[in-house]
Order: C-alpha cells, then sequence, then structure tokens
C-alpha cells in the first residue's frame, strides 16, 4: 500500500531546506524502516570497537574508554563515514524510486564507494589548496583563508556527492546546483550542529546514559534532514510512498543504544571505574582524605568539605592566611580538621608571627602568635625569613613549628621550634627547642615552603624542613614533646613536588620519584610541572599526565596542534610500581593534587576537572 505526495515547489534556499525537511517528515516511516538499523549497526560496531580496541581500558563517567587510541579513533571515523553514507544513499533512494528496504540498501551499498571516492577527491583538494594558502597569506588573514577554503571544499564535496546520490537514485540524470549544495549545508549539516550545540549547552550529554541517547537522536534526525535534501530535486513532481513496517528499526537502535550502557552497568570485565567533573577549584593547594570520610580540599581563599567522595556538592569555608606559594602553608588533619599558617610581621612591631587558623564545617577560627618567646630574644639577621608550619592533634590541639633565622654561622642558622596550643586562643603556648642548624647558600628551593608538618592518629607531630640538599626531620612524644628526635635524608631536587607521610619524605619530578634515599624514573616522558605523590601505609602513589595519542578522527587545526594527555596513577611498594589509567585530556599539562583513601580509592584534583577511580587500586 501506497501514499501519494503532491509537487512541491520552493522559494529560496531557506525554503528549499523546509521542503526537503517536509519531505524527509511524510517518507518517515519509510525512513524508519530503512535508516534506523544501518544507524544500528553502525552503533553497535562502534561499541564493540569501544570495549574490544585493546590498550588498557577504563570506564570513564559511564562509557568505555581506551589508551593509545588514535588509531582506533580512526577506525571507529572510517566506520561511522562508511555507514553514514550507506544510510544517506539508502534512504534517498527509498524516498525517491518507492523501494522498500532490502532494494534500497542493496541499491546504497553499490553507490558507497563513489561516494568515497568523490569526497576523497574534494578532501585531497581542500587540502592542497590550504597548505599553499597557508604558506603564502600573513598569519594575521590565515583564519580567513582557512575558513573560506574549508566552505569552498564543504560545498564542492557536498556537490559531487548530490551528484552520485543522482545518479543511484534519481530516476533521471540530475546536475546538482551550487544552490543543491548551499542548502545541503545549512539544512544538513549546520542545523544538526546547532541542534548538537544545544543539547550541550542545556547539559543533555550529563544526564546518566543519556549521553549515548542524545547522540543516536542527532544521528538519525541529520541523516533525515540531509536525505530530504538529497531526495528534494528528484520527487518534486510528486511520488508514491511505500508503507513500511518501521517498529524493527526502532527496535534495533534501542538494542543498540541500551546494549552498552547495559555493559556498563553491569561491568561483565570488571573494568576500573573513573567519574569526574569540570567544577574543579582553579586555586587547589592541597588535598586529603581523612579515614572514613570524604576528601578535604584547601583552597587560596577557603577550604572545601567535600559531601561525597568526587567533591561535587562540598561546604566552602573562609577564613585565615591565604594558602598562596610562598606565603601561607596548610596541613590536613586525620579527621579532616585543616590548619591554615603564615608568617607575618617584622621585628619592628614584635614580630615575626605565626598567623594560623583552625578550619572546620562550621568555619575557621584564627589568631597570632609571636615567634620569638619575649622581646629579649633578638630578631634573626635580615634576608633570612622564618618559616612555620601547622597541624591539628587529635585531641583538638594545636601544634606549630617554626624554623626562626638566629645569629651564627657563616650563613647565618636558624633555630627549631615547635609550639603546642590547647586551643586556638593559645593563651599559654607550650615551647619545645629542637635544635639549630646553618643556613645554606641559595639552594634554589622557594622560601615559604620549607617547612612542613604532620601529626598522625597517634599524636605525635613529625616536622621536616627542606634545607639545602637535606631534608630535617623533627618529631617528639604526644602533648608533652619529651624525646624530641632529629633525623634527615636526602633532597630530591629543588624544583621537585614533595610531601611528608610521618617520618617518610617522598617527592616526584619529570616523573622520577623521589623516597627517600633511592629514587627511580617511573613515569618517562610526563607533561612539565605534571606529578603528585601521597604514601598510604605503605605505599607511595604518584599520578601524572603521559603523552597520549588522543582519541580523535578527522579534524582540522589551526596553528599549533593541540597535545593530548593521558592521566595514570601508580602505586609503589619501594620502587617496584604498577600504573592504572584514569581519564585525559588535550592542552597543556596540569597541575595536579593527589588523595588517596584508606581503601585505594584515588582522587586527582587539576584546576579543570576533579577525577575519582571509584575502583580501589589494588595488586
Amino acid at each position: 500500500m501506497s501514499s501519494s505526495r503532491p509537487p512541491r515547489t520552493s522559494g529560496g534556499l531557506l525554503g528549499d531546506v523546509l521542503l526537503s525537511y517536509d519531505i524527509a517528515w511524510t517518507a518517515r516511516r519509510l525512513l524508519a524502516a530503512v535508516v534506523l538499523p544501518v544507524v544500528a549497526v553502525m552503533l553497535s560496531v562502534s561499541s564493540v570497537l569501544d570495549w574490544y580496541g585493546g590498550g588498557w581500558r577504563v570506564i570513564v563517567d559511564g562509557a568505555p574508554g581506551t589508551g593509545d587510541g588514535r588509531d582506533l579513533a580512526v577506525l571507529q571515523s572510517a566506520v561511522t563515514v562508511l555507514f553514514w553514507l550507506l544510510a544517506l544513499l539508502s534512504g534517498t533512494v527509498a524516498v525517491v524510486r518507492d523501494a522498500g528496504p532490502p532494494r534500497a540498501v542493496l541499491r546504497g551499498a553499490a553507490g558507497v564507494p563513489f561516494a568515497v571516492a568523490v569526497l576523497g577527491v574534494a578532501a585531497g583538494a581542500g587540502y592542497v589548496v590550504l597548505y599553499v594558502a597557508a604558506g603564502m597569506v600573513p598569519a594575521a588573514g590565515s583564519l580567513v583563508v582557512v575558513a573560506t577554503v574549508l566552505v569552498l571544499t564543504a560545498l564542492l564535496a557536498v556537490r559531487l556527492l548530490l551528484g552520485v546520490i543522482g545518479r543511484i537514485a534519481g530516476e533521471a540524470p540530475h546536475q546538482p546546483s551550487w544552490r543543491n549544495a548551499a542548502s545541503f549545508l545549512l539544512g544538513g549539516v549546520a542545523m544538526p550542529m546547532l541542534l548538537t550545540v544545544i543539547a550541550d549547552a542545556i547539559g543533555l550529554h550529563d544526564l546518566p546514559y543519556a549521553g549515548p541517547l542524545a547522540g543516536a537522536v542527532v544521528i538519525v534526525i541529520a541523516l533525515a534532514a540531509q536525505i530530504g535534501l538529497a531526495a528534494r530535486p528528484h520527487v518534486a513532481g510528486g511520488a508514491r510512498l511505500t508503507r513500511a513496517v518501521w517498529w524493527p528499526g526502532f527496535a534495533l537502535i534501542g538494542a543498540a543504544v541500551l546494549a552498552p550502557a547495559g555493559l556498563v552497568v553491569l561491568n561483565p570485565y570488571d573494568l576500573p571505574s573513573v567519574r569526574t567533573h569540570d567544577r574543579g577549584p582553579s586555586t587547589a593547594m592541597a588535598v586529603a582524605w581523612p579515614s572514613g570520610g570524604h576528601p578535604v580540599i584547601v583552597t587560596s581563599g577557603g577550604v572545601w568539605f567535600c559531601d561525597d567522595d568526587l567533591c561535587d556538592r562540598f561546604t566552602d569555608v573562609s577564613g585565615g592566611p591565604p594558602t598562596i606559594d610562598g606565603f601561607g602553608t596548610a596541613s590536613i588533619g586525620v579527621d579532616g580538621t585543616v590548619v591554615k599558617t603564615a608568617v607575618t610581621g617584622g621585628p619592628d612591631t614584635g614580630g615575626p608571627f605565626v598567623q594560623y587558623a583552625r578550619c572546620v564545617r562550621d568555619g575557621c577560627r584564627q589568631a597570632w602568635l609571636p615567634v620569638r618567646a619575649s622581646g629579649r630574644e633578638k630578631p634573626g639577621p635580615p634576608g633570612v625569613g622564618a618559616e612555620a608550619a601547622g597541624a591539628a592533634a587529635p585531641d583538638g590541639s594545636i601544634w606549630l613549628f617554626a624554623a626562626v633565622p638566629v645569629e651564627g654561622g657563616r650563613y647565618g642558622r636558624y633555630r627549631f621550634l615547635m609550639i603546642r596550643c590547647a586551643d586556638v586562643a593559645c593563651a599559654a603556648p607550650q615551647r619545645h627547642d629542637l635544635g639549630f642548624a646553618d643556613h645554606t647558600p641559595e639552594d634554589g628551593f622557594p622560601h615559604g615552603r620549607r617547612a612542613r608538618l604532620t601529626i598522625g592518629a597517634d599524636g605525635r607531630p613529625v616536622a621536616s624542613f627542606w634545607l639545602g640538599w637535606s631534608v630535617y626531620r623533627f618529631s617528639c612524644e604526644p602533648v608533652t614533646c619529651a624525646g624530641p628526635r632529629r633525623s634527615d635524608g636526602r633532597a630530591a631536587p629543588p624544583d621537585a613536588v614533595w610531601a611528608t607521610a610521618g617520618d617518610r619524605t617522598i617527592a616526584v619530578r619529570a616523573g622520577e620519584l623521589y623516597d627517600g634515599d633511592n629514587s627511580a624514573m617511573i613515569a618517562p616522558g610526563a607533561g612539565a610541572q605534571s606529578g603528585a605523590v601521597a604514601a598510604v601505609g605503605p605505599y607511595v602513589y604518584l599520578t601524572a599526565a603521559l603523552p597520549g595519542t588522543g582519541a580523535r578522527g578527522f579534524h582540522v587545526t589551526i596553528g599549533e596542534p593541540a597535545r593530548d594527555w593521558r592521566q595514570t596513577v601508580w602505586r609503589c611498594s619501594g620502587l617496584a610500581c604498577t600504573s592504572a589509567p584514569m581519564d585525559g585530556y588535550a592542552g597543556e599539562p596540569r597541575r595536579e593534587l593527589l588523595a588517596v583513601a584508606d581503601d585505594g580509592r584515588i582522587l586527582v584534583v587539576r584546576d579543570d576537572r576533579i577525577v575519582l577511580r571509584e575502583t580501589p587500586f589494588v595488586p
């Protein structure tokens, strides 16, 4: 049984587009029967490549990802192009020739090689023209030249493609015009792209498992529009449309969309799961994952007490000295309490002072404490500043570690103090001398970042101080600070990122891990400024961005191509390390912070994104 379609006329380019949309809508049942199965196969093949494409595999935000995926991306792009052309040709044959699905697909398949050939010729010609023009045109006008060449290449490619479609689907020879090509670009390319932008703007792709469905809908709408535009010149005099069974096409495409989502939910291959969000703090300075709680992130101006493990929701509190490199430091206690410290003031005002604040979810309370116990203590030599760090103890007290410059030695000396405050007000500070050390000539390490203080669950304070090519460590008993102990170890290069865990000092620089007196290259090729370390129990965790191959198919690059990076994490016992993937990104390598939960889950904080590995990192 068939239905007749009245003759159609149009007025102008926009009229051609609207008329073509009407043709596609009128033939919607036939197009569903012909096009949807082809799209379903295309999506299924792409999903199979996602899951079995090789390299490391990980589920990132509900979608499978693979490492070293450029070859895979090219293969997926080729699959998409071939099946897209098959759907376009088959759908146009069905509309123009009133053909059922088997006949339309067979005839469409016969035209795919010719369509690929003409598109290849147009793309090659466009590349040559673009290459020549880029070398002849000044940089100021390169963007205009590139845009012009791309538009002209697209018009040529579409006109050649419409010619192939006309020979495969048309009842009589029809030479496509430039107007036909322009209307195809407007209604079949620009409008679907606008639809995609709108879907992204309203956050449709961010809804759980909605991304593949939204992508399939956009693909089907774009193909229907393109088929209407390709068929319009051949059906202006009226035609008859066969009524086809449409529901199997919807069933097939539904299965193609739901099957990958089902694999992600069921995860039969036990792939590690990673979740991310793009609302990371741009000024994160410290992060920790307290036992039994959610992560805590210290920013330059405040503290995020996360309400979930991904820190998608959090309580933001502010107060105390700003945490800025070279000025303020922060430590996060075992219960998540944050202590922020900075050295302020000078000898002429009775200083220097340690400005400190204790921050919890309810807010921050701050106070100032003079480093010198009395005015009788002489200030240190000029040019050498005091340094300080603080931490909260399990009993609610606050400990401060201070390195105070004093006279003596060739370049001056540091006097080391441990100060215990029963509360923030610190009405009766308990000062404990830890000894002295000679200052060294400039060692390249930034001032204001030499001091660290950590307090474990046992309440024992452990301080570290970077001086020259050594890291001095000081510790004493809880509460009383009896039996002070001092040791020293080899320091990493001054531009390394370092961390402490009890008596242990670890650092990373350019992918090389420093653990005490030992070092090894763990992440060769790591991006500049990329790298963070943390110690949990007997293990050291390291994260860095390694050069990646990306997952892009055909694309046009203006200027320097964007580099691709693969965020990776290692777990090390000694210097024997095992790696695991996180997410990937393009652009410049970014600075990271790293926190590890007791059970091996990992949080990476970048200025562009927070990344959570939900699957515990176990051997």
